[in-house]
């Protein structure tokens, strides 16, 4: 098997799994009430710790891939990233829908009253994809 045939066939497919499992454990945790006294904190927390660590597996792949020379490293890269997305969508969701419900007024004053929630907008909005 080649080392593409092995990419597309294994590794691809087991890092897809593996990132999901985090969105699982939460999900697990959430229907058996496990997210503590405070679940809309721990939601925002672990997804956004989530965010932040997929972000810096996804930027760490391009150091990694000319470290070792494994150049089908960088085929994972995408993926990573999406799911860095995907993180981060879920994390602001959280933040949107169950700090503030919708409420455009207070999330706006939210963002310019808090620096760091005016960063990870800014973040977010960044991870748009162009």
């Amino acid at each position: 098997m080649t080392p593409t045939q092995w990419m597309s066939r294994v590794i691809k497919p087991a890092l897809f799994a593996l990132c999901l499992v985090p969105a699982a454990l939460l999900g697990w945790d959430a229907l058996s009430h496990h997210l503590g006294a405070n679940p809309v904190e721990t939601l925002n927390h672990r997804t956004g710790l989530w965010t932040l660590r997929l972000l810096l597996i996804t930027l760490s792949v391009t150091p990694f891939r000319r470290l070792t020379g494994w150049n089908h490293a960088i085929r994972l890269r995408r993926m990573l990233g999406l799911y860095a997305f995907f993180y981060a969508c879920l994390h602001f969701s959280t933040w949107l829908v169950f700090d503030h419900f919708f409420n455009l007024h207070e999330i706006a004053k939210d963002i310019v009253k808090r620096p760091y929630i005016t960063v990870g907008f800014a973040a977010w909005s960044m991870l748009i994809p162009g």
